[in-house]
């Protein structure tokens, strides 16, 4: 999948890439602005990469419980 902007396209797969990198620091104590990680990213690229940032942090702190 390949999300629109109007400075190009961003791969879904970048973008999911990005959203597990940042959600392991975030677990790793890391201080995080997802303002500002999102914001020059048009809204469904702003919340298509929430969504995948907040699911990677629940399944990463599941996965740390084990």
């Amino acid at each position: 999948m390949q999300l629109g902007s109007e400075k190009g396209v961003v791969s879904s797969r970048d973008l999911d890439f990005l959203a597990s990198s940042f959600a392991r620091m975030h677990l790793h104590g890391r201080h995080l602005c997802t303002d500002a990680i999102t914001g020059n990213m048009d809204e469904d690229c702003r919340l298509w990469f929430l969504d995948r940032y907040d699911f990677y942090v629940e399944h990463l702190k599941d996965k740390e419980l084990q």
